[in-house]
């Protein structure tokens, strides 16, 4: 009986380095283990998050069966371990599309757990893995995430009230525990704490499926935010420019980082 994964966010907590990491890898990590990324998922993740913004039962409904035709063709009996990884599970990144909290988590994972169990079995090793983050660095994240995606014009510290209560992390992750303990085991992982390991937040994924780390480099952070980064998109938000002319002028600041490798980020090789 294969041990599974879910790993549904929390957005702005190093998903982005987890996901592009295993990708990266994935090769090496083949005879070892599955993979189910974002892509995989379109459908599902659609309704999870129609779910968080309208919080209509029938859409929960829907992800249910998205969800299931997802992992349809998963062989229950195939050894290898299972990782499905998506923050997008999770619904919209709170600031988007008028959701403000990670109320809609506990019931889509609740959903989530549901159908894995009833695919693989009640006795299926089922882990959901919350990376998680610092408050006030995790609002400065997803201020950074939002003034990227959205016309937002208002300065940090504005902003970040409106995030009090997505903030809470930890809150959220024991939600959870409270909805799905009966078959799955809930972890969160820190990213202050797996920022240090040198595989970053997808060795504490690959520890606890116990999928081995032989031949594996250090991976690199991604999606960081670069210094400075943040205030030059927020001051185009601000500008005169049409949205198209705005669209563009970020793209530009976006590409102008990336090609510096200010949003990537080396991690030590250990000792």
């Amino acid at each position: 009986m294969p041990r599974i994964l879910l790993h549904p966010g929390f957005h702005k907590t190093g998903t982005s380095s987890l996901q592009r990491g295993a990708a990266e890898v994935q090769r090496t990590l083949r005879p070892h283990l599955r993979l189910i990324f974002t892509h995989d998922l379109i459908d599902a993740t659609r309704m999870a998050k129609r779910f968080s913004a309208y919080r209509e039962q029938a859409d929960l409904r829907r992800f249910a069966e998205a969800f299931t035709a997802a992992i349809r063709d998963t062989d229950a009996d195939e050894p290898r371990a299972l990782m499905i990884t998506s923050e997008d599970l999770c619904g919209y990144i709170p600031g988007n599309h008028g959701v403000t909290t990670y109320a809609a988590a506990a019931p889509l994972m609740n959903v989530a757990t549901a159908v894995l169990a009833a695919h693989f079995g009640p006795e299926a090793p089922i882990g959901v893995l919350f990376t998680t983050r610092a408050p006030r660095d995790w609002q400065r994240s997803v201020w950074w995430q939002n003034l990227r995606a959205l016309r937002l014009t208002e300065d940090f510290e504005t902003y970040r009230t409106h995030l009090s209560s997505a903030a809470d992390l930890d809150t959220i992750v024991d939600s959870v525990d409270e909805r799905v303990s009966q078959r799955a085991t809930v972890l969160d992982a820190p990213i202050e704490e797996c920022g240090t390991d040198p595989l970053g937040p997808l060795g504490v994924a690959l520890d606890h499926l116990g999928v081995p780390r032989d031949g594996l480099a250090p991976l690199p952070a991604h999606n960081v935010q670069p210094e400075g980064a943040a205030e030059e998109l927020l001051a185009l938000n601000r500008s005169a420019l049409s949205d198209a002319e705005l669209a563009e002028a970020k793209r530009d600041v976006l590409k102008r980082y990336r090609a510096a490798g200010a949003t990537r980020q080396t991690r030590a090789t250990p000792a």
